[in-house]
């Protein structure tokens, strides 16, 4: 099972992955927009440099057509290195150059999956990852749990490689759905996340503990004592 973080904020990132179990950052042209003006190559750099060598960095193509994804995708793996998963969405051109660079053995991410033959297509592709966006499935009344599973049985049975990381989510109940239907991953916003450990019954519990300890030892801490 694999956690990552759907953001490109460093400020996020730098507190996601001392927080959390986190194995790597997924990013696209909104996610980048969203802190600014910045140096694609350079801000992308800074945070391969943060997550250092074993976290996965995922980075989406711009370009529409066959030729130009596939330059985009040299181009991105020339400068961030490797060991970059490459984002492409599955459509009529994607699907034709995910084939051409995982043949290649570049790390291909299928993303802007809505639909199981997407799923399929990508899986037979040689995609190593299948991006399922759950809440823009829902909000167009396609289940994500059934497009999971099918995907999922399909690469359990004819044992593919690939991997299901679900994304766009609007609660945490989606998550924890895209899990138990099959995911093996979930890519998560950095404040989606921060509201998993916020129930308010977690923090009564803490309250009602260190009362309880204070009423016996008062201030200190188990190490002071």
């Amino acid at each position: 099972m694999k956690l990552m973080l759907d953001t490109a904020n460093i400020v996020q990132i730098q507190t996601g992955i001392s927080r959390y179990p986190i194995c790597g950052i997924t990013s696209n042209p909104s996610i980048l927009k969203k802190e600014g003006n910045t140096d694609f190559f350079a801000h992308l750099k800074k945070i391969r440099k943060l997550i250092g060598p074993d976290r996965e960095l995922h980075v989406q193509v711009v370009a529409a057509d066959v030729n130009g994804i596939v330059a985009d995708a040299e181009r991105i793996v020339s400068e961030l290195g490797r060991n970059t998963s490459i984002k492409i969405p599955v459509s009529k051109a994607g699907i034709e150059a995910i084939r051409i660079l995982s043949t290649k053995g570049y790390l291909v991410t299928a993303t802007a999956v809505y639909t199981t033959m997407q799923g399929l297509l990508a899986v037979l592709a040689g995609a190593r990852y299948i991006a399922v966006y759950c809440n823009r499935m829902e909000n167009q009344n396609i289940d994500p749990a059934e497009v999971i599973g099918a995907v999922a049985q399909q690469i359990e049975t004819g044992r593919y490689k690939s991997e299901i990381l679900c994304a766009s989510f609007k609660n945490i109940r989606q998550v924890v759905e895209a899990y138990e239907s099959g995911a093996q991953g979930c890519t998560v916003s950095f404040d989606l996340l921060e509201t998993a450990l916020e129930f308010p019954s977690i923090l009564k519990a803490v309250s009602d503990f260190n009362a309880d300890w204070k009423d016996i030892h008062g201030e200190k801490t188990v190490s002071e004592l």
